[in-house]
């Protein structure tokens, strides 16, 4: 009887370590096959340089693509979402840019959204907005600024 628990107990295990291993590679396929775009983002917020009275909101990034096919006619635009002032600003910051697969190339883009000082202060959100062509298809990924280092496909 004892034998028997030890049989069925080492046969869970195994099945449950088999199912693991099978999940994982599914999502590495899953992940890789397509477009899988990578990105890194950050931003600061502060008094601007050389305009007493006005706030600087800049915003810095970098995105690839890891997947395994052609991201075409990739643009990028930053929504800065300003409440205290009523505002939402879209500045498009790359357009027309095709992506290589395997993270051959990244494009790197800069942009800055200048208001009027708040007090007490007021952050502004942004978000990030890519939008590409896959297989003759638009693709759109948005993703909020919080999600400064991410791979999303």
């Amino acid at each position: 009887m004892g034998n028997k628990k030890i049989y069925y107990g080492i046969l869970v295990v195994c099945i449950v370590v088999a199912l693991i291993v099978v999940s994982l590679t599914y999502l590495r396929v899953r992940q890789e096959t397509g477009v899988h775009i990578v990105y890194h983002a950050v931003s600061t917020q502060g008094a601007a340089e050389n305009r007493f009275g006005m706030e600087s909101v800049k915003f810095h990034g970098t995105i690839s693509n890891i997947g395994d096919k052609i991201a075409k006619n990739v643009s990028v635009s930053v929504i800065f979402t300003d409440t205290a002032h009523d505002k939402v600003v879209r500045k498009t910051v790359v357009e027309g840019v095709d992506l290589l697969p395997k993270g051959a190339a990244s494009v790197e883009f800069d942009t800055e959204y200048l208001r009027e000082l708040t007090i007490p202060k007021a952050l502004v959100d942004k978000t990030i907005q890519i939008n590409w062509i896959e297989d003759g298809q638009l693709r759109t990924m948005t993703i909020p600024s919080e999600d400064s280092f991410k791979e999303r496909g």
